[in-house]
């Protein structure tokens, strides 16, 4: 079992290998600054917990993370100790 877990959306073109960067592509298709980096509604996702009290992410699940941004991305820099 697979989660993902997006703690903060949006990053910038630093070197040739984000020149066909798909955060970017799907964002324009709805009008979305990419470059604006934002927390997501999800940041805290790891730690809460459903209506019967359980964990959200069950114990042992593999976690993927930063898929529509970078976790080094200085304008995260305020929120990176929390995570």
């Amino acid at each position: 079992m697979a989660a993902i877990w997006n703690l903060w959306h949006g990053c910038h073109k630093l070197s040739v290998g984000c020149q066909h960067c798909y955060v970017y592509r799907t964002d324009g298709k709805h009008g979305k600054d990419s470059s604006r980096v934002e927390k997501t509604k999800n940041f805290d996702y790891p730690v809460r917990k459903n209506r019967k009290g359980e964990w959200k992410i069950a114990p042992g699940t593999l976690v993927y993370t930063c898929f529509t941004s970078d976790f080094l991305v200085e304008d995260a820099d305020p929120w990176r100790q929390e995570a």
